[in-house]
């Protein structure tokens, strides 16, 4: 099991990666987006747990920064 957290731009790249997460990776598990304010503009946390164990190849593929 993984948990780790990305802070991304907009809904629509916060969905692209769940469904890149979902779709491509086969991952499994809990995904949560998360509204949040960064600097006066809405920014979107994911949080996710996986079943799956991604490769620091895989986690560095993804969009977004890296909060966890």
């Amino acid at each position: 099991m993984q948990q780790f957290s990305l802070l991304l731009e907009s809904e629509a790249e916060a969905r692209a990666v769940m469904a890149r997460l979902w779709d491509k990776m086969k991952v499994r598990g809990e995904i949560q987006m998360v509204p949040m304010a960064v600097e006066g503009r809405t920014a979107y946390k994911l949080d996710v747990i996986t079943e799956k164990d991604l490769t620091p190849a895989q986690l560095e593929k993804l969009p977004g920064k890296r909060l966890s």
